[in-house]
């Protein structure tokens, strides 16, 4: 799947990931060629954004974000933990719900 097919609510994910971090919002729109629907896709986010709750020094060791971004483990935490309760209000709304693809 490509990003050009998410709907507005989805490809908003990636656009407030883009507001904190380059990496994240690269990655985000990376993992959409895994995918084949816009709902395979938000769970692959949920799952990466847990990971990243689990362990966010880790993931801001990884990719050097401190010094890359200014981004530091406890930022990074509590920003996937709040844009992992976004994913689920969106994969708990009906896709006629949630906006043509801005594309």
């Amino acid at each position: 799947m490509d990003t050009d097919y998410l709907t507005e609510m989805a490809y908003d994910i990636i656009v407030r990931a883009a507001r904190v971090s380059d990496t994240l919002k690269a990655e985000l729109g990376a993992m959409a060629r895994h995918f084949d629907s816009e709902d395979e896709w938000l769970r692959g986010v949920q799952a990466h954004l847990e990971e990243i709750c689990e362990d966010p020094d880790e993931y801001v060791e990884m990719w050097d974000l401190e010094d890359a971004e200014a981004v530091t483990a406890a930022m990074i935490g509590r920003f996937a933990a709040e844009l992992r309760e976004r994913v689920d209000v969106i994969l708990a709304m009906p896709m006629n719900r949630r906006g043509p693809s801005p594309w």
